[in-house]
């Protein structure tokens, strides 16, 4: 390859950011960390062939983990509050490893999908340049190999573990919407809207897992509705401030995003939503007349949570996004479950 070639591949292959002086375009290359093999955790122990499919799955990084599994976690104690029938405390807890497990399959068929779906817009950022299929280390059609393998298993999975039409319906649904998100960067700004859909189908399976109609009567429908899009607001939340992490290299690769939309007043736009999902999770409870445990544990937890990352949170350094995405489901996402589970230990257990 010639040095004129050399620097053209360079150029194709680099973010680059441009301004004009003088009538004269001057090119800067934002500089590309190379790739280095992992030497320390779970995937340093894995055959160097395997690495790139354990990193297409986010084995190396449980935070999105969290993002897939706390709608579940939030689904398996809504349903234990609203079924007619008891549902014994070490069920529960044993649902929810299945569940745990159910999600890694899941995310890593969608992280898999996500990552051969935007690969030319993961060459331009940063942080997503060394990504498996990015940089080469997977190709296309091994991709989308991977990505069906990874679905005829979570199938088996499912027809074991959550037999039945509506829970299939609940999955075709679910795998669809996630199948779409990423092509919404590309025709929306709204694209954490499409994929708090997917996200909220989480808390509507573990009801009709357990034999549970969540929509079977007017309370139970206005609830469940409540809940979910509280779900998908909060998705719009931390899915926004986790893209803050790239958006220099969104802007210029065309990416859009509520971060690119809302980039110069992203804490008000979060602010109304959080207000919205505090709400909803207040008439939720009304309906279903939960407990003052729900409401001191749930609504007053979640408040207080989105309180402190939407105030806190620098959304000009993209390690506070990083550390507030990883921090947010555990205490939103943990608010919520647990004050479920505080109003079925109150009125199963206790009464």
């Amino acid at each position: 390859m010639s040095k004129s070639q050399s620097r053209t591949a360079t150029t194709a292959a680099a973010p680059k950011s441009e301004k004009q002086q003088h009538g004269v375009t001057t090119v800067t290359l934002t500089a590309s960390p190379p790739y280095t093999p992992p030497k320390t955790g779970f995937l340093a122990l894995l055959p160097s062939s395997w690495v790139p499919y354990a990193q297409l799955m986010r084995l190396d990084r449980p935070a999105g983990l969290y993002a897939f599994y706390t709608p579940y976690l939030m689904g398996v104690a809504y349903a234990a509050c609203i079924s007619e029938q008891f549902i014994r405390p070490e069920r529960l807890a044993q649902d929810a490893v299945v569940y745990l497990v159910w999600c890694i399959i899941l995310r890593g068929a969608t992280c898999t999908w996500n990552d051969n779906i935007d690969q030319d817009f993961d060459r331009k950022v940063v942080r997503c340049r060394n990504r498996p299929i990015a940089r080469g280390a997977v190709s296309t059609l091994q991709g989308h190999v991977f990505t069906l393998a990874q679905m005829v298993v979570g199938a088996v999975f499912a027809d074991f573990f959550f037999p039945g039409r509506e829970c299939a319906v609940d999955i075709a649904v679910m795998m669809a919407l996630y199948a779409l998100y990423p092509f919404g960067k590309r025709f929306t700004n709204y694209p954490q809207f499409i994929l708090g859909f997917p996200f909220s189908a989480g808390i509507i399976m573990p009801c009709h897992a357990y034999g549970v109609n969540p929509f079977s009567t007017t309370q139970f429908t206005s609830a469940t509705v409540s809940l979910c899009v509280a779900n998908i607001l909060w998705t719009m939340i931390y899915d926004t401030i986790y893209a803050h992490q790239d958006l220099k290299d969104d802007l210029k690769a065309g990416v859009k995003s509520m971060a690119v939309r809302f980039q110069h007043s992203t804490k008000l736009m979060c602010s109304v939503l959080a207000v919205g999902q505090v709400g909803l999770l207040i008439y939720a409870g009304t309906v279903l007349s939960l407990s003052a445990g729900y409401y001191l544990v749930a609504v007053a937890g979640t408040a207080a949570s989105l309180v402190a990352m939407i105030g806190l949170v620098d959304l000009m350094e993209p390690s506070s996004c990083a550390w507030w995405f990883r921090t947010d489901f555990w205490l939103v996402g943990g608010s919520i479950s647990a004050g479920l589970f505080a109003d079925y230990a109150v009125k199963r257990m206790f009464v």
